[in-house]
């Protein structure tokens, strides 16, 4: 689930590259109801799976940086934490590349 949140980056939560083509927009976390416009449900899927595995990329960075800033200010406790969950990030994002992986090609 992808919550409101304010952080300090500049990427927009409504995604015009990844629009519903009925023209909603398709948020964070939003379901996705293709049937009802004709679209195919497969496509809007993969086309969600593949913003998703970019957009926990863009955040694992953002985290690294965080832990970075967190060392720097001497707490190297905090910065540790931080890393840790940045490759749980990392190694969630490679399950769902796997799973994008296997939709592409079936």
């Amino acid at each position: 689930m992808h919550l409101d949140h304010e952080h300090p980056h500049t990427h927009p939560h409504e995604h015009p590259e990844h629009g519903h083509p009925c023209g909603g927009h398709i948020h964070c976390g939003e379901q996705m109801d293709c049937a009802s416009c004709g679209q195919d449900p497969k496509a809007e899927a993969l086309a969600l799976m593949r913003y998703m595995v970019g957009h926990n990329t863009q955040h694992a960075n953002e985290l690294a940086v965080l832990a970075k800033r967190l060392d720097e200010m001497g707490d190297h406790a905090a910065f540790e934490q931080v890393m840790q969950a940045v490759g749980d990030f990392e190694k969630g994002n490679l399950r769902l590349s796997a799973v994008l992986a296997s939709l592409d090609h079936t």
